[in-house]
């Protein structure tokens, strides 16, 4: 973890994400505002989006309440299992 005092430096922005590539990166502010920065990969932005999307979650309600429209026995028998 790299912690950056702004009210002693004043890195850019380019800084600042370049660090985070590597470290949790962590800004506080003279009023002691803390704020953090750190790399994610492509697939926790999207869960988290999806997550907080009430139409992506009212669709994923309403097809788990769905019934079955082919029992177990009858997959199994037309796999050949």
């Amino acid at each position: 973890m790299k912690v950056i005092e702004l009210e002693v430096t004043h890195p850019t922005l380019n800084e600042v994400i370049g660090l985070a590539k590597d470290h949790l990166v962590v800004l506080r502010q003279s009023d002691g505002s803390v704020f953090a920065l750190s790399q994610v990969d492509d697939f926790e932005v999207e869960t988290e989006l999806l997550k907080n999307n009430p139409e992506f979650m009212s669709f994923l309600k309403a097809r788990s309440q769905e019934e079955a429209t082919i029992s177990l026995q009858e997959l199994q028998d037309e796999q050949g299992l």
